[in-house]
């Protein structure tokens, strides 16, 4: 079951309820009672009141709790965000990042093993524009609206988290959806995206993606490109004056595009310096060139992630060898490396050539059978 922040709850184990008030993680929320008190609970504890239909919902009446200001103010003049449920995503170097655009994206909680355990899932909005999503999932005899909200620019909106045995429930569905900001010289094209997923690629690790705005991997759909959704009006067109008979206007039609699966690729491309064999600087200013308004822990991170997926790349791939230019430093990010490929069987690794790299690479060699352990 998923709740959002405002929803009415009935207490599964003992008399009462309230409203949501928090998403604490993916298995508790709080749950203000009728009496103001604050009480974690367990999603699986708790039934969702459903609200009334039809003409129903005009007399519904509501648990008189007071709602966190932040949570349910809305203003007729700025779009509100759910706080809980939508969260930024993270710099990261836009040569290993995703294309501009509408993504839905399947998280495994267990990055080790992909295949495994819980998913979640996020709708991702990686364009400078608030997305107005609605989301439909498509059964045998009906579409079931799963949710809606404002995905305010550069950011992801968690949608639920579900089972491997719930798979099936996820692979075909539609996202409907506009772009909005507050000023500009183009209105963009309305989104509708009939996604497929076959239930199979969940259960290969290839089909996860590293995605650096995520930091994780995920199975991503490409729901809609920046660049292939077409503006309906200009400021420059609708300056123009004029004269048409009503008779003659015709509205442009809406272009249901189908969404597509991102495949991983291969991330070492450019690091070949001869067949086979890949030469990768993990020199932070070489990742980020923007690297400055970064701490040292995110350094790190940005430079281990971009070392698992060109790992992951060359083992996929059928690399023979990749050297790994880390540096000398305080040794961390070298021993980090070493902790690593210790996880792995099937490889050999030592120092690279002293006379052409110093003390700061290592040298990765990979057999056809390397896998990890």
């Amino acid at each position: 079951m998923k709740l959002k922040v405002g929803d009415k709850v009935k207490f599964l184990n003992q008399i009462g309820g309230g409203i949501v008030t928090k998403i604490v993680s993916s298995q508790i929320v709080n749950v203000t009672d009728d009496t103001g008190f604050d009480i974690p609970t367990l999603i699986k504890d708790l039934i969702k009141v459903e609200p009334m239909q039809g003409a129903g919902k005009l007399f519904e009446q509501d648990i008189d709790v007071e709602v966190p200001a932040k949570q349910t103010a809305q203003s007729q003049e700025t779009i509100s965000y759910d706080e809980d449920t939508i969260s930024a995503l993270r710099p990261i170097p836009e040569v290993r990042n995703i294309d501009k655009g509408i993504y839905l994206a399947f998280v495994p909680h267990e990055q080790r093993w992909l295949i495994t355990g819980d998913m979640d899932v996020y709708i991702v909005n990686r364009t400078p524009y608030t997305f107005l999503a609605s989301i439909f999932l498509q059964s045998e005899t009906a579409f079931e609206g799963i949710d809606y909200s404002a995905i305010a620019p550069e950011s992801k909106m968690y949608i639920d988290t579900i089972g491997r045995e719930n798979i099936d429930l996820w692979m075909r569905g539609i996202v409907q959806g506009m772009f909005h900001y507050d000023s500009g010289k183009t209105v963009l094209n309305t989104v509708s995206a009939d996604f497929k997923v076959k239930g199979s690629r969940f259960y290969k690790e290839e089909s996860y993606v590293e995605i650096g705005c995520l930091s994780a991997k995920a199975l991503l759909i490409s729901l809609a490109k920046l660049s292939d959704v077409n503006a309906i009006a200009t400021i420059e067109e609708m300056s123009k004056p004029v004269l048409v008979d009503k008779g003659d206007v015709q509205q442009e039609p809406i272009v249901i595009r189908k969404a597509k699966v991102i495949n991983p690729g291969n991330v070492l491309e450019q690091y070949f310096v001869e067949p086979n064999v890949a030469e990768v600087d993990l020199h932070i200013e070489a990742l980020y060139p923007n690297c400055n308004d970064l701490d040292d822990h995110s350094k790190f991170e940005i430079q281990m992630d971009f070392f698992r997926k060109c790992l992951n790349d060359a083992i996929i791939n059928h690399v023979q060898k990749v050297i790994f230019i880390h540096g000398v430093g305080s040794g961390v990010l070298k021993n980090e490396i070493i902790k690593e490929l210790k996880k792995y069987k099937g490889l050999h690794y030592f120092d690279a050539s002293m006379a052409k790299y110093g003390v700061g690479a290592t040298e990765v060699y990979f057999s056809q059978n390397t896998k990890m352990m």
